[in-house]
């Protein structure tokens, strides 16, 4: 019947225009969400911006913020983030080499981004440490560059100490300098991190070179590095359901971090409706404003039913003896540091030498967690020496 048809048709039509006019009842949904970041190569810069170079860092001459193109944990397309430090005077012949700086824990939240820092800020204090140890690296003729990792102050949650996600934007920020200007950067680079970020160096040192082979990564440098065992937190808190506050206060951070990696880990199911309150505060505030806040500790941890195999099974996954290096790694670690267990550290080492990779362990006597910041421009200049005579063969060299 040609009326009926006009009608279906005409109904057609009015139920087409509806859903136009909605924007959402017939709205196809979007689909491969890699393909709508523009760029698919990993390092293409997204966004740059000049910054101003502050006092922090008296050799740079230039400073920027970069967005730049990214793989995630599973190699998805994301977007991160970074700060650029050039060094005065104009780039030598062959370019300048390239230091990639992994950062130590600031917390989880977007304010926790070193790129984002500002005096009183809240990872300011930890940012004047690092800035001296950058500076030096900025005097040896070094372009500097620091990635915030995936979720600081980027889309997304950021997944705290997870092996490929660090190594990813740390190689990728490598990439990105080269896209920005390819004659002014050598192709040898070094890594060097502390505490979180000395866990993302090793991680580094292990798949660097395959990761980015048009790359030629020289060595890595891993300060008080976490991650040894990194399921012993977990298994810490269980054993003393009262820790004292700042393991309470940072605590969140590796629940967080697990659950940005593995959304089947659910920290509000794992953790006491009192510890709830802490994990809430540190979805917007960093480890600094989480350790000054939280005066007493909950008073339990974890709910007394909570299952916890599959956190300690991630957290397993993700600790540094899994990594085995494949260029030079130098590793300081202070005795005294109260934060990442030098026994933990020691035992790394003494497995590498084992694989007979070459490694040397700096112990720093009565050094606490930022001592192997403070001091490390003094190691550095002896691990270059040594790359630079080729005596890295030489297994295990233990400097006390």
């Amino acid at each position: 019947n040609p009326l009926i048809r006009k009608s279906n048709s005409f109904l057609k039509i009015l139920f087409s225009s509806i859903c136009l006019a909605s924007g959402s009842a017939m709205a196809a949904p979007i689909t491969d969400l890699g393909k709508q970041i523009v760029s698919e190569k990993p390092g293409s810069i997204l966004s740059l911006e000049q910054q101003d170079v502050t006092d922090l860092f008296p050799h740079a001459d230039q400073r920027l913020l970069v967005n730049y193109r990214s793989r995630g944990i599973q190699g998805e397309p994301i977007v991160a983030s970074a700060f650029i430090l050039l060094p005065k005077g104009t780039p030598p012949k062959n370019g300048w080499p390239i230091l990639a700086w992994a950062h130590g824990t600031t917390g989880v939240a977007d304010t926790c981004a070193p790129s984002g820092d500002y005096v009183g800020g809240p990872v300011h204090s930890y940012q004047e440490v690092a800035s001296k140890a950058l500076d030096g690296w900025l005097a040896r003729g070094y372009a500097v560059v620091a990635p915030d990792y995936q979720g600081l102050g980027t889309l997304g949650a950021h997944p705290y100490m997870n092996a490929k996600s660090q190594l990813h934007t740390v190689v990728d920020a490598v990439r990105a300098l080269h896209m920005l200007k390819p004659k002014n950067f050598n192709k040898q680079w070094l890594v060097m991190g502390h505490s979180q970020g000395g866990a993302a160096a090793i991680a580094v040192s292990a798949y660097g070179q395959k990761d980015a082979p048009e790359l030629d990564l020289k060595g890595a440098i891993a300060l008080a590095p976490g991650g040894y065992q990194y399921e012993g937190i977990a298994e810490y808190v269980q054993s003393n359901p009262n820790p004292e506050p700042s393991v309470a206060a940072f605590f969140p951070i590796v629940l967080l971090g697990a659950q940005a990696a593995d959304p089947s880990i659910i920290p509000e199911k794992l953790v006491s409706p009192e510890m709830n309150a802490v994990l809430t505060q540190a979805r917007s505030r960093c480890l600094s404003e989480l350790q000054s806040d939280l005066k007493k500790s909950p008073s339990s941890i974890f709910r007394s039913n909570a299952d916890l195999k599959p956190l300690l099974t991630y957290l397993k996954q993700q600790s540094i003896e899994n990594m085995v290096p494949t260029v030079p790694l130098m590793i300081v670690q202070g005795s005294k540091d109260h934060l990442v267990d030098p026994r933990g550290t020691s035992a790394y080492y003494q497995q590498l030498c084992k694989l007979k990779k070459p490694t040397i362990y700096q112990t720093i006597n009565g050094g606490d967690h930022r001592d192997a910041l403070r001091q490390s421009n003094t190691f550095a200049t002896h691990f270059l020496n040594v790359i630079e005579k080729n005596q890295t063969k030489s297994y295990c060299s233990n400097s006390k």
